[in-house]
This record gives structure tokens, sequence and C-alpha cells, in this order.
């Protein structure tokens, strides 16, 4: 089995998003797009774009939540990420009103000071091209806020199904840690996707920063749709570059 992650899908200008790397191996591990298992992928090197990765199935005995398998992702004999069913244990975190989403993505840190503009989930320069523009900025405004919210207004690649979901739950965790002034990529990301945006359908993305462990920043994320449902929620540990 083998993957190629489409050049547009970015995260750093030079690989791939964490949320379409991960949301890509959780379909496989997963199962069904509607009601996936919860899976956790870690993220061992930046995924590269435009090269056909293999995907090894590797059989356990038991996994977290059962008898299950794993899958890695390789670039040659590279190792890129590793994927696990997990136990469905990851709390949401609760929603935001559109206005007040509206109001937080005006105060969007990104803004100013974006170590990866040209990232497919949350790049400045891909606003009005062909990004998803999630611009998760303070839901309040005081020096000890660790929130974020973002409206989405799903449109753009519905095609990719709960790999789309994945991709929106990534980048406002990273946004909540605080972005600006540092480099910090995904790690890891644990996400289960429940349902699947409607086309045009106006959602909302919220995180929230759960702490710092030294270089390791943990974060929540939920995403959900017009009528409140929850789309999916991830938890997230986010690694700041040297």
């Amino acid at each position: 089995m083998a993957i190629l992650i489409p050049a547009r899908f970015n995260g750093p200008a030079d690989s791939a998003n964490g949320g379409v790397t991960a949301g890509l191996l959780g379909g496989l591990l997963g199962g069904d797009e509607i009601e996936q298992r919860a899976v956790e992928v870690t993220l061992r090197r930046p995924p590269p774009l435009q090269v056909e990765l293999r995907v090894d199935r590797v059989e356990l005995a038991t996994g977290p939540a059962g008898p299950a398998g794993a899958l890695r992702l390789f670039d040659e004999d590279r190792l890129i990420a590793e994927a696990v069913i997990v136990e469905d244990d990851i709390v949401p975190v609760p929603p935001v009103g559109q206005v007040d989403a509206a109001r937080a993505a005006a105060r969007y840190d990104g803004f100013a000071d974006h170590p990866f503009p040209t990232c497919y989930v949350c790049g400045t320069e891909r606003a009005g091209r062909d990004g998803l523009e999630l611009f998760a900025g303070r839901v309040a405004t005081g020096p000890d806020d660790d929130g974020v919210a973002t409206p989405w207004r799903a449109g753009r690649d519905l095609d990719l199904g709960a790999v789309l979901v994945w991709a929106a739950l990534d980048c406002p965790g990273g946004w909540s840690i605080g972005l600006s002034g540092r480099r910090a990529v995904l790690g890891r990301m644990r996400a289960k996707v429940s349902s699947l945006p409607e086309p045009g359908e106006a959602c909302v993305v919220v995180g929230r920063r759960d702490g710092w462990q030294g270089r390791k920043a943990l974060a929540s994320t939920s995403a959900y749709g017009q009528d409140g449902r929850l789309l999916g929620v991830a938890a997230q540990t986010w690694i700041e570059l040297r």
C-alpha cells in the first residue's frame, strides 16, 4: 500500500501538513469516514510531498481499544509516522458561536507573524487562493486566555472526507500554544471524526492550550457544524524546534 501527498497540502513549505498526513493514516486505520475509531498518529519526521510513501500494516495481538493493528509510514527506509487505534477518551473543547469565532479570527496572531505562511490550513499567503483559511485567534484578550477559535466555511476539498476534518483540527491547536515568535510542529495527534461538513456549511473550530512540558506543548481542538453537532475532536502534542 502507498500514499502520495500532493504539494498543495503542505504545512511548512517543504513538508506535508501534519493534520493531512495524520488524517490519511487515520482513515486507513480507523475505518469508515463517518464514526471513525479514535486513532493516534505520531509523526517521526517531516512528511515529504510528491513522494510515494509506503504504508506497512503491523499486526498487534491487542491494542488499547481491543484487537487491532498499527500502520507505519515510510519514505524508503525512513520511518515518517506511526498510527494506532486508541481509546475514545478525547474530551471536546466547548464550542463558541459564529460571532465570537469571527471576532477571534480578527485577532489572529498569524496576520502579524506566521512561521509557515504558506500552510494549507492556516497560511495567510493561501487566503483567497486554495487554503482552508482557518485563522484561529484568541477568544478573549486577557493575558491568561488559552482558547482560540475560527469560523470555517466548508466548501473546499470536501472530497477529502474525514481527512479534511483532521486537517481543520490541526493548526488551531498550534495557535492556541502561540506560534508567533516560535517554530513548532505537530508531533502527535489523537483524533476521532464523527461527522462531515456539508457543502457551504458555516462551521467553527476551537482550540485550547493544555500546558507546556519543556519543548512539548499540549493542546486540544474540536470542530462543530452549523447545527452544533460535533464533527471531530483531537488531542495534540506540539514540538518547539530548536
